[in-house]
C-alpha cells in the first residue's frame, strides 16, 4: 500500500514532469506533448477552481470512450486525490483540448463496470495504472470527458 516515502517521490517527479510538459507544449505552440512516449494521447483539461474560481489546465493521459474519453484520477498512485477532480466534482463543465483542437466539455464521474472498464483501458494504455491501483488503498475517481461543440 501507499506511503508517505513513495507519495512525496512520486508527487514531486509528477509536479516536476506536469511543469515541464506545460512549458514544452507552451513553447512548441501544442505541437510537441500531445503524446506520451508509446504513444499514449494526452488530453488537456480545463476546469473552474473550486475555491479559487480560476480556472486550471491540467495535462491527462485519456482513452477513447464511448464518444468520449476516459480519464483516472489516479495522482501517479499517491493517496491524495488530484485537486482537479474535485473541481470537476463542483463544476462539470469546462474545456478539453486534444491534439490541438479545442471544445467546450462535460465531465461525468462514472462508477461500477464502467469505470472499471475505462480504467483497464488507461491500464493498456500506459501500463503504470495497473501500478498506481495496487499501491493505494482510495478508490481512484474515473471520469468520461464528453465534447459539447468546439471553440
Amino acid at each position: 500500500m501507499g506511503s508517505k516515502a513513495y507519495d512525496m517521490l512520486w508527487g514531486t517527479a509528477l509536479r516536476t514532469t506536469t511543469v515541464l510538459h506545460k512549458a514544452v507544449y507552451s513553447l512548441s505552440r501544442g505541437k510537441i506533448g500531445r503524446h506520451f512516449p508509446g504513444g499514449a494521447q494526452v488530453v488537456w483539461i480545463t476546469t473552474l477552481g473550486r475555491k479559487s474560481g480560476e480556472w486550471r489546465k491540467t495535462p491527462l493521459l485519456a482513452v477513447p470512450d464511448s464518444g468520449g474519453w476516459g480519464i483516472a484520477g489516479s495522482n501517479a498512485g499517491q493517496e491524495k486525490i488530484p485537486g482537479w477532480v474535485f473541481n470537476v466534482r463542483t463544476h462539470d463543465q469546462g474545456r478539453v483540448e486534444i491534439d490541438g483542437e479545442v471544445s467546450e466539455a462535460v465531465f461525468t464521474e462514472v462508477h461500477g463496470e464502467e469505470a472499471a472498464r475505462i480504467y483497464a483501458a488507461l491500464g493498456d494504455s500506459w501500463s503504470s495504472y495497473r501500478m498506481y491501483e495496487r499501491n493505494i488503498e482510495r478508490d481512484i475517481p474515473v471520469f468520461r470527458v464528453t465534447k459539447t461543440h468546439q471553440i
